[in-house]
């Protein structure tokens, strides 16, 4: 096993092992767990950022090793693979078929399908999709006593045992090392597009309505400030405008109807500037509208769940910022590179921000700010009813509190 070290939220150096097998590293987790250090997984790292800091010392898991296809029975629509496989691989093994698992992860590059899961990453094609929680259909992990464990299978209709796979979708690594995961996928569309178009903000809400009244079926729509549509790539418009994208996947046939159906209704709309983006250009804007939320630039990522009725009034009330809202799935993005200083009016633009989401009957989550703040500020947002039930299953699976203590309760 591999060597080195690293630091989470300025909290260690943490020694980093790197096992090849899921007996290596029941070995590595028996061993933290007798000494009482924690255990904290690790994959292409990064999502580092996200999450409290650790709150004991041990070692880091890197599960990059574990990146092997077990198995993949293109006609059943089903893969199994290491959990340590970088996404922008399993995208390459699932194209040879003429399949892909359409979800949205940023920096698939680096990004392993296990850091993915335990976050339950999505992106724009959320609406149309799904998250990984639907497409996970097994699951093998190493529990806190070492052992390698397993749940589900390897067909899409398994209805036996515990709903262990859900569990540990967006479990921020805390109820165990997860090692394989099994899968299911779905033919990849022939034709991407979509149609963008400004509008200016007191029409947003009227603009919103007209999608979701559509006779067309998007399967995302994304609202952009000037400042995310510039960091996502996307052509100059209008300062005053704000964007909107709906991107359209399907047969080649159907794209073309959905996007002729929208573009007609918009011709009674307030909105300006409406264009089809195919081909690569759609390609490029796709990555682009799915990577901005690790977006490099921004030491401030903050993400708001509303009510999608509530988009428009929430994200237009935070146009200084860069702001970019999956708007059908009432999720608003909000970066800053900078203006949050500790000697700043920090505290209380973050409060009035946490206010505005709270009273449209949401609430957030700060995948990034410096390490420092993460003391003082609720980081996983307001507590919630469901709260205690998720430290119920954290004692019940992990009573030893080994894996990622810490980075999930604080």
């Amino acid at each position: 096993m591999d060597q080195s070290s690293l630091t989470i939220d300025e909290f260690g150096p943490l020694p980093v092992r790197r096992p090849a097998s899921a007996a290596e590293l029941g070995e590595v987790v028996r061993a933290a767990a007798a000494e009482g250090q924690g255990v904290y997984p690790v994959g292409g790292r990064t999502t580092l950022d996200v999450g409290v800091p650790p709150t004991r010392p041990g070692v880091a898991v890197d599960t990059t090793a574990l990146d092997q296809v077990v198995d993949y029975p293109a006609r059943d629509m089903t893969i199994t693979v290491g959990a340590g496989i970088a996404v922008a691989r399993l995208r390459e093994v699932l194209a040879r078929e003429g399949q892909w698992l359409p979800v949205d992860v940023p920096d698939p590059d680096r990004a392993t399908l296990g850091g993915a899961v335990a976050l339950n990453k999505s992106g724009p094609r959320r609406l149309g999709y799904g998250t990984l929680r639907d497409y996970v259909i097994g699951i093998k992990f190493v529990t806190d006593e070492g052992k390698e464990v397993s749940a589900g299978g390897r067909v899409v209709k398994n209805v036996a045992g515990y709903d262990l796979m859900k569990l540990q979708t967006g479990a921020v690594g805390t109820l165990g090392v997860v090692t394989q995961l099994t899968l299911k996928v779905r033919p990849k569309p022939e034709a991407s597009a979509l149609v963008t178009f400004g509008c200016d903000a007191r029409h947003v809400p009227e603009v919103l309505d007209l999608l979701h009244a559509s006779a067309s079926r998007p399967v995302a729509v994304e609202l952009l400030n000037p400042l995310a549509w510039a960091a996502a790539g996307g052509t100059p418009g209008p300062k005053p405008a704000w964007v909107v994208a709906a991107g359209f996947e399907g047969k080649a046939a159907t794209v073309d109807w959905q996007m002729n159906t929208l573009l007609g209704e918009l011709k009674a709309a307030p909105v300006r500037d409406a264009a089809e983006v195919r081909g690569p250009e759609a390609d490029r804007l796709w990555r682009g509208l799915a990577g901005l939320q690790r977006r490099p630039e921004s030491r401030w990522v903050w993400k708001a769940g509303v009510p999608p009725g509530r988009v428009a009034e929430v994200a237009t009330a935070l146009h200084p910022q860069l702001v970019q809202a999956h708007a059908q799935n009432g999720i608003v993005w909000v970066h800053a590179a900078d203006g949050f200083e500790p000697d700043g009016p920090t505290d209380s633009r973050l409060t009035w921000l946490e206010q505005r989401v709270t009273a449209a009957g949401g609430n957030t989550v700060m995948t990034r700010c410096p390490a420092g703040w993460k003391k003082s500020l609720r980081v996983w947002g307001r507590p919630t009813a469901d709260r205690d039930l998720m430290r119920q299953v954290k004692r019940a699976l992990d009573p030893g509190d080994v894996f990622n203590p810490g980075r999930l309760f604080g």
